[in-house]
């Protein structure tokens, strides 16, 4: 048995079975079935592999979220990848739209607003009351999308919501997605926010790849989304890493890493065009 690298929260690893099988073992993060619904998991995971993107589940369990899956043997995605190889933009915007348009249903959802209540909620639970610069501009844009999603809500596809480059392996011509431990239905338009944000990609590359979900030139309405999709992901992170400090994890860490999704988050209000933007999607 072997380490694989990654993952914030949880603990993988590489064995081989008796018959020469590569299997992946994933031992779940202590508190993290307190805020991710695992048999939504279990569900949702098992629908995407029956589509041949996610990998074959041999054991779930529901309790604690660890697992037992296809080992998928293929080079893992970083965000180098995303940034120079527009075969990765594409491949990866093909996959995203097949499973955003598969007609499943996943049993959860995924409101990245209402997930970050529920933090906030968990914060409160803990009495932690640190907060990042910029964290009252946060939460009253929040409170301008929940009230435009209320007018006009945003189509709901099944989602991963948690789309880095390392959860993308490119096994031959097909690309394998993994880790769907915050899938959910949600604006698909996350997805794509998140793959954007993450890498991060410049103006060309995202330009391919969104060309590339979108089938052509992206609308005024669709780019509208993945710009306040942007800070959704943004903020949604930002507030998650203080719950992972509440939980313990190395606060210099979490603090750091939440503090610079905060400083994207806003740098993203800033952006001349989000109000345009929020007001095409109904604020």
């Amino acid at each position: 048995m072997e380490i694989m690298p990654g993952g914030l929260t949880n603990k993988n690893f590489r064995a081989v079975t008796e018959d020469g099988t590569q299997i992946a073992i994933r031992l779940a993060g202590q508190g993290t079935a307190n805020y991710i619904n695992r048999p939504g998991e279990k569900h949702n995971a098992g629908e995407i592999a029956g589509l041949g993107i996610a990998p074959e589940i041999y054991y779930y369990d529901p309790k604690t979220g660890s697992q037992i899956v296809e080992y998928i043997d293929a080079p893992t995605m970083h965000p180098v990848d995303f940034q120079t190889r527009d075969e990765v933009l594409v491949k990866a915007g093909a996959v995203m739209r097949r499973y955003h348009d598969s007609g499943l249903e996943f049993k959860t959802s995924f409101d990245p607003v209402a997930k970050i209540d529920e933090y906030k909620a968990i914060l409160d639970e803990h009495s932690y009351g640190k907060r990042y610069e910029g964290w009252e501009r946060m939460v009253e844009a929040l409170e301008c999308i929940r009230a435009a999603y209320a007018k006009q809500p945003p189509r709901r596809v099944p989602c991963h919501n948690d789309a880095l480059a390392e959860n993308f392996m490119l096994q031959g011509e097909q690309m394998r997605v993994i880790d769907w431990e915050y899938g959910g239905m949600n604006d698909g338009y996350y997805d794509i926010a998140c793959v954007c944000v993450e890498n991060p990609l410049d103006a060309r590359c995202e330009d391919v790849f969104f060309r590339a979900y979108c089938g052509g030139e992206p609308s005024e309405e669709a780019k509208a989304r993945l710009l306040i999709n942007k800070f959704l992901v943004t903020s949604h992170w930002s507030t998650w890493s203080l719950v992972q400090i509440c939980y313990g994890k190395d606060a210099d860490f979490y603090w750091e890493y939440g503090r610079t999704r905060a400083v994207q988050a806003c740098s993203f209000l800033d952006d001349p065009s989000f109000s345009r933007s929020l007001t095409l999607l109904g604020g």
